[in-house]
């Protein structure tokens, strides 16, 4: 004979739909972890299932970063790692950038205000121009002044995935924006979006980025707000947006008025992957 059916009350008809409606929240909420998620009693750290990390200002240090990048180096699920604010130098970055050069699964990593330094940033650097993977990498505020900002340029020349890089109040004068724009120039594929707000390239800045813009094809968002440019310079950017590649294009830059966005060829050539 046929079972039975097991007649459900309306308390267990409604906690039953809950239980369906909120299943992907839960899952998705597993899947976002934290550090006493992940780090074990020994120091290392276990990711298991997640896909986010986020550490902000965890205080984690070198000796946390340096763990999580043994962990980082092999993992085939994590995509976002946010160390914002956790203390972590040159040592830290250095192992964090050997694991990115080898894991070919993680899309964010958030640095922002870690006192990298020059070294750090080359550490990143060095795992940047190996890293197939990492679609976006924030280094605001880590102190990676022109040296850092050149080993980056480097890294960038070599690497054709990243999507998004943002550095503001690093320390970069115009030689390090210079280094950065030249790794740029000609390109066809990768970044889309650089923020260097509040760093003081000047001049020598803006004319590098001005010759750039009409030669680089994915670049459409360029941050170079509070940078110390000049009238003499803004002009040269206006000229060089006119020449654009990239369409849409966008170029944030301090104008006599203030704050100024300047969306050239925005409604005359449409809004087609408008970043």
């Amino acid at each position: 004979p046929l079972p039975t059916p097991i007649k459900m009350g309306g308390a267990a008809r409604c906690l039953s739909l809950a239980l369906l409606l909120l299943s992907p929240l839960l899952a998705s909420a597993q899947h976002r972890c934290r550090l006493g998620d992940v780090r074990q009693p020994d120091g290392s750290f276990q990711l298991g299932s997640c896909e986010e990390l986020l550490l902000f200002g965890e205080s984690v240090g070198d000796g946390g970063a340096i763990k999580l990048a043994a962990a980082l180096a092999g993992n085939t699920k994590l995509q976002l790692v946010d160390l914002w604010h956790n203390g972590v130098g040159a040592a830290g970055a250095k192992a964090l950038g050997a694991a990115i050069a080898k894991n070919t699964v993680l899309k964010r990593l958030y640095l922002n205000e870690n006192p990298l330094g020059a070294e750090g940033a080359k550490g990143i650097a060095a795992g940047l121009a190996k890293a197939r993977g990492l679609r976006h990498l924030w280094l605001t505020r880590t102190n990676a002044g022109d040296e850092g900002a050149a080993a980056l340029a480097t890294a960038l020349a070599a690497n054709h995935v990243l999507e998004a890089l943002d550095m503001w109040e690093c320390g970069i004068s115009g030689a390090g924006a210079e280094a950065i724009a030249v790794a740029l120039k000609g390109r066809h594929d990768g970044l889309r979006t650089l923020e260097l707000r509040g760093n003081a390239m000047g001049d020598r800045g803006a004319r590098a980025f001005a010759a750039l813009l009409p030669t680089n094809k994915p670049l459409s968002t360029l941050d170079l707000l509070n940078t110390g440019v000049s009238a003499e310079g803004r002009a040269l950017l206006r000229e060089g947006l006119r020449k654009a590649a990239s369409l849409p294009y966008m170029v944030l830059f301090e104008d006599a008025i203030g704050p100024h966005q300047q969306r050239t060829s925005w409604e005359e050539k449409g809004q087609k992957n408008a970043p």
